[in-house]
């Protein structure tokens, strides 16, 4: 009997600990950016690479799909804010400097939203100069940058990582044959990033290597999940979009009401949740997609007794960030200044003959593939009107007005009378619930109709089928208005983009264009052990330049290595 006692007392106690330990949860996430440097004249730009890392071990982090880079200037104000998509961990992005941009100290900080939930000194920070020899006051002159300023920089190496160079002199608009190559498996299944940019005198401030980055403990952040309200979620299945509604009669209820999202395009997305008891709802967008055009809108009967908005992004207090006081520059930067200045005005004067690429997104089938039935109107005789166009060829299609209002049906034969309900009726991914929009469109702007016969769900939300219209253009504008249905401007991810790479390899080629890159070469997608993608040419400009690779091993470790070039004027031999 006391052994019994002693067993149940045993489950009890475990039974008690597994509780506690269930209502909390460590944050154990940490961001580290590249950046291809830490000074920048205006009409330059910042590349960057980000990396999202488990903060403990330093090996790639599961939990966010979305990262947010910022420019802070010296009075706490964020004057350049994107979202980063990360793709196995890992995102990229860019930031022209503009000449609206005053001279001084700014502060590139990156992080997740679930980092937000660690103090802002947790937050990743990078000091950054900008010099704008095109706007000064009598606060703010191009001869001012950070007291703090240096050139010093890391003896960089790593025994596992080697850069190979064919030499480390050059001419101009020659060939650097780079080769970074490793003997270790764990070190050529990384990620990791390349720069190779011109040193000049200006003072700069020294960029945190990755080496050092995970060299510095950091530990995880525990949450009590019992505080709910105080928490930032994660954003683990993709960018999460947040409102709330709320009635205008307070007798009408709030919860348990579908709100869709419309992200319409050439490749859209269609979602629907419903309100919680507060009339908050959440949707987790768990693809990319950039467009800005986004519709969230109420889907009830009564949607416009109720009210709809969104969410701002979290606020983040950065008033504990420190900025330094400024310093006099010397008369000899003022030369690199000029000459810095010079070549990125002859490099914009030609930026349409060396302009990046957008990665192409991959295509995405439609969230109701392979259940359409097609209709490809080229096909069939072409109607100007939907009513024509769903009497002649669409012929499970009909239409029902209720009072001022127009909705579509797909005539179900399996079943008798038919449902009452509509069915959910998408243009280019725009979800219309009054069709009205369509009655005068013209169908000869339609590619194609499919449609889905019967019961039809998303989310929690059911359908008496499915209509999609997808025009040639994929540009159909709603006039539809009203409380319950808003178009909100929402930061968008950053596209994806294929750095320029200038070439050389007939002499012929772009002869007569002057090339003044201080970036030679940006790689933020480095695979070890492959030629290809590391060569690059010299521009017009001599000097030294430094080739700085960067990243992280699937294992968490970190690696940091650096080589100088040397570039001669062939004029001047």
């Amino acid at each position: 009997m006391d052994r019994l006692k002693h067993i149940i007392l045993l489950l009890v106690l475990i039974n008690t600990q597994l509780s506690k330990a269930q209502q909390t949860i460590a944050v154990d996430e940490t961001v580290f950016i590249h950046a291809n440097a830490t000074t920048f004249v205006s009409g330059e730009t910042l590349l960057y690479k980000v990396y999202c890392l488990k903060a403990t071990d330093k090996t790639p982090s599961d939990i966010s799909k979305v990262a947010y880079v910022e420019l802070l200037d010296n009075t706490k104000k964020s004057v350049f804010k994107t979202k980063v998509s990360l793709e196995n961990a890992n995102g990229q992005g860019d930031y022209f400097i503009p000449t609206t941009l005053k001279t001084g100290s700014y502060k590139l900080v990156g992080y997740t939203n679930w980092m937000l939930n660690k103090p802002v000194s947790e937050l990743f920070q990078l000091n950054i100069n900008i010099v704008n020899p095109y706007k000064t006051d009598e606060k703010t002159t191009a001869e001012n940058l950070l007291a703090s300023s240096s050139n010093a920089s890391e003896d960089l190496k790593n025994e596992n990582v080697v850069l190979k160079l064919n030499k480390k002199t050059f001419t101009n608009r020659e060939l650097v044959d780079l080769k970074i190559q490793s003997s270790n498996n764990n070190f050529v299944d990384g990620v990791y990033s390349l720069s190779v940019r011109k040193l000049d005198n200006i003072p700069a401030q020294n960029q945190i290597s990755a080496v050092k980055f995970a060299s510095n403990t950091s530990y995880p952040v525990v949450l009590d999940l019992q505080n709910q309200d105080k928490i930032i979620l994660p954003e683990l299945r993709g960018e999460i979009i947040s409102g709330k509604i709320t009635a205008k009669n307070k007798t009408d209820k709030i919860e348990n009401l579908s709100v869709g999202l419309s992200i319409p395009g050439k490749s859209f997305a269609f979602k629907v949740v419903k309100t919680d008891s507060k009339g908050n709802f959440i949707f987790n967008v768990d693809k990319t997609f950039y467009t800005s055009n986004i519709v969230i809108q109420l889907i009830d009967e009564k949607a416009n007794n109720y009210d709809l908005a969104v969410n701002n992004a979290p606020e983040i207090d950065y008033s504990k960030i420190s900025f330094e006081k400024d310093a006099k520059l010397s008369y000899t930067f003022k030369e690199s200044l000029l000459e810095r200045s010079i070549s990125s005005q002859v490099e914009n004067a030609y930026f349409h003959k060396k302009v990046d690429n957008i990665e192409k997104a991959p295509s995405q089938d439609a969230f109701y593939y392979p259940l359409p039935k097609e209709y490809i109107l080229d096909d069939f005789t072409r109607f100007k009107t939907l009513k024509e166009t769903i009497t002649e060829v669409v012929v499970e299609v009909y239409s029902k007005q209720k009072d001022d209002k127009l909705y579509l049906h797909v005539n179900d034969p399996s079943i008798f009378p038919q449902l009452p309900e509509s069915a959910l009726v998408l243009v280019d991914g725009l979800y219309l619930e009054n069709q009205n929009d369509l009655v005068n469109y013209n169908m000869k702007n339609v590619y194609k109709i499919e449609l889905i016969v019967g019961r039809y769900y998303v989310g929690s939300k059911s359908f008496n089928g499915l209509i999609s219209f997808t025009t040639f253009d994929r540009d159909f504008k709603s006039t539809q208005t009203g409380s319950s249905i808003i178009k909100p401007t929402i930061l968008r991810p950053q596209p994806k983009k294929i750095y320029n790479k200038v070439k050389y390899e007939n002499t012929a080629d772009n002869q007569r264009i002057p090339d003044f890159r201080n970036q030679l070469f940006w790689n933020p997608d480095v695979q070890l052990n492959k030629d290809s993608e590391t060569s690059f040419y010299t521009s017009d400009l001599s000097g030294t330049f430094e080739i700085r690779l960067e990243g992280f091993t699937k294992s968490g470790i970190p690696v940091s290595v650096k080589e100088i070039i040397e570039v001669q004027n062939t004029t001047a031999n």
